[in-house]
């Protein structure tokens, strides 16, 4: 598994990086939640369970991210 990256430092550039895990923070209580799927469009990111910015709808930021693993292959399922 990849190491987390912090928005700080770098952001998913597509075609290589659409769906990534992030970390967030909870607003205002400020500790770290549970990570999510989500997608950077144009600056704002997006979980894959709703239409609306995940910092609107959530009330969360996102610290860091990191790319999906590889899915299993076919030889794993046999």
């Amino acid at each position: 598994m990849s190491e987390w990256i912090s928005v700080k430092d770098r952001l998913p550039e597509k075609p290589d990086f659409d769906w990534v895990l992030v970390q967030t923070k909870m607003s205002p209580e400020n500790y770290y939640g549970v990570p999510h799927i989500a997608e950077l469009r144009n600056g704002i990111w997006f979980t894959d369970m709703l239409d609306d910015p995940m910092e609107k709808t959530l009330s969360i930021n996102v610290t860091h991210w990191m790319p999906l693993p590889e899915p299993p292959s076919k030889e794993d399922e046999e």
